[in-house]
């Protein structure tokens, strides 16, 4: 399955997403959909996949020395999940604040699995 359709069906799967990417290493796009968010806001999303999950690793290593696999945050009005996928590419998900966070992340780490198997 291609990469692109597997993020449509993610985002088809999680009624209240409104974008995501799949970004390789160097934090560039593989593929992207996005329905309300702005083309360079989701690549900027993408790219600091990585910055993030730098400075989150160096927080962490004293008390645990586990990769970080995931990362959420919010806004007033959006969830932004992070999620690691195999050769250290990121899938990125955007969704409305009233979204299931929950059922994001299931179909996000299904998601991932294909990825990764496509990899």
């Amino acid at each position: 399955m291609p990469f692109q359709e597997i993020l449509d069906n993610l985002i088809e799967r999680v009624p209240e997403s409104i974008a995501a990417t799949f970004n390789d290493k160097d934090g560039d796009a593989i593929c992207a959909r996005t329905i309300e968010v702005p083309n360079d806001a989701l690549q900027l999303l993408g790219a600091y996949r990585n910055v993030v999950d730098r400075h989150l690793q160096q927080a962490i290593e004293e008390f645990d020395q586990g990769a970080v696999e995931q990362v959420t945050f919010c806004t007033s009005q959006h969830w932004i999940l992070m999620m690691s996928a195999a050769e250290r590419c990121a899938l990125v998900l955007v969704m409305r604040r009233d979204g299931i966070l929950g059922r994001a992340r299931f179909e996000m780490q299904r998601a991932v699995q294909l990825l990764n198997d496509n990899l």
